[in-house]
């Protein structure tokens, strides 16, 4: 019985020794651990050696061998495990060495790539104008970058960002919704972005975006962005915008010709109006002015639409401008759907010969009215002249009597001309055609003396 537990213990030590020199190969040829340098060889040769002769001891046991042989082998077998002490504790010191500058080599090398992260981090906060900040809720205390302490124009020696400090340098009207979005995150976690206005010690103020997120409870990190740049580029794009808006409108109230139809506008023909009653009044000879309105316009647009109102006023300009003309006539569009007709050395006999021409231009169009009982588009024509300053004496009154004409040939049906006259005087204020105040005060800086 003990020749048999014997020879088993032999046979598993010597299958363990086996293992052992395998299992050292394996790791030395996938790992390529060189820390023990020649030492290897020998490492493997004791073991591969130690295997051997627990083998060949079983063998001694198995054939019942003298003592001697099993007593040789159990020698060799001890010598080899002296010889295995030796070698490891030799190799100890040596290992132990060879991964400590292992691992100092790997430490470095992080720390080296953290130092190129932070500088890398540090000029992308420099060039893009935003900074990083954590604060806890047990300290109250802020952590900051570079550019935290660039962008509030404070030193990290000189200024200690605490939270009631970092709340104290945003302008007073933001402080309680930073103050309420810090301690939210704090005790609730989540996040929130604020655009604040930050007032520096040297009396600048910036406009930022502070956005926060809550890391776990108690601890809140976040960016403040610096876009007083895009601020001022902003406010100036608003300043340049109104400005050219307003230069618009100014241009537009000096142009002399109207948009939509091509022919002289409102101001123009106040200027002519003035100019012309001027030199009627010079040099004594009739100034005639006619007033044309579309019939039943608003109808029309109603039932056509906008664009087809405008179409159609266009052809009606266009139809107007191109009857023949002395040189100093003047076509322009009064308000709305009117046109007037300056005419120059016409009186009211000639302005009626023009109307009446004009009528017709209009009727040769042919377009289309459903509103009209004829079922084309019509004008309502009213004329009246200048002769002298006892019969009329300003230009006002000149395009008050032509509208009062035009009036009553829409009262009498459209489609006609009706000339003024005194009969018509007892209505002084024309509910249609008021005086444009802007009219009148030029006539009143440029009467007649």
């Amino acid at each position: 019985m003990a020749i048999w537990q014997a020879e088993l213990t032999t046979l598993m030590s010597a299958l363990t020794y086996a293992s052992a020199v395998l299992a050292l190969l394996y790791l030395f040829r996938a790992r390529g651990i060189l820390v023990l340098g020649d030492r290897r060889g020998l490492l493997v040769a004791l073991l591969a050696a130690a295997a051997g002769l627990q083998a060949l001891l079983l063998f001694g046991l198995a054939r019942g061998w003298a003592v001697a042989f099993v007593l040789a082998a159990a020698a060799g077998q001890l010598a080899v495990g002296i010889g295995l002490w030796v070698l490891l504790a030799g190799i100890k010191p040596q290992l132990a060495g060879a991964m400590g500058r292992g691992l100092r080599r790997q430490i470095d090398r992080a720390n080296g790539l953290a130092a190129a992260a932070c500088a890398t981090l540090e000029m992308a906060e420099a060039t893009a104008r935003f900074g990083r900040w954590q604060v806890d809720r047990a300290g109250r205390v802020f952590e900051w970058s570079t550019a935290m302490y660039r962008i509030h124009g404070a030193a990290p020696a000189t200024f200690l960002p605490s939270l009631d400090a970092v709340l104290a340098s945003f302008h007073a009207d933001d402080r309680q919704s930073l103050s309420n979005a810090l301690l939210a995150a704090l005790a609730e976690g989540g996040e929130f972005e604020l655009r604040l206005r930050l007032c520096r010690a040297d009396g600048e103020m910036r406009h930022v975006i502070m956005s926060g997120r809550s890391l776990m409870p108690g601890i809140v990190c976040g960016v403040l962005v610096d876009v007083t740049a895009g601020h001022q580029a902003e406010a100036r794009l608003r300043e340049a915008t109104a400005a050219a808006l307003h230069a618009n409108t100014a241009l537009r109230e000096l142009t002399l010709e109207d948009d939509l139809t091509g022919l002289s506008n409102r101001r123009q023909f106040d200027l002519s109006l003035v100019h012309e009653f001027k030199r009627a009044v010079r040099s004594g000879l009739p100034l005639g002015l006619a007033l044309i309105d579309i019939d039943n316009f608003r109808a029309y647009n109603a039932a056509y639409g906008s664009i087809a109102g405008d179409a159609c006023l266009r052809r009606v300009a266009q139809a107007v401008k191109s009857i023949p003309r002395r040189t100093g006539d003047v076509v322009a569009r009064h308000r709305g759907g009117q046109i007037a007709v300056l005419l120059p050395l016409a009186d009211d006999k000639g302005a009626e010969r023009v109307a009446t021409v004009l009528l017709e231009a209009v009727r040769a169009l042919q377009i289309l009215h459903e509103g009209v009982d004829c079922g084309f588009l019509t004008v309502s024509c009213g004329v009246a002249a200048f002769t002298s300053l006892a019969d009329v004496n300003n230009p006002q009154e000149l395009v008050r009597r032509a509208g009062q004409a035009r009036d009553k040939a829409k009262t009498e049906g459209r489609n006609r001309v009706v000339k003024f006259d005194l009969s018509l005087n007892g209505d002084l204020y024309d509910f249609h055609s008021p005086p444009q105040r802007l009219d009148m005060a030029y006539w009143i800086e440029n009467r007649v003396s």
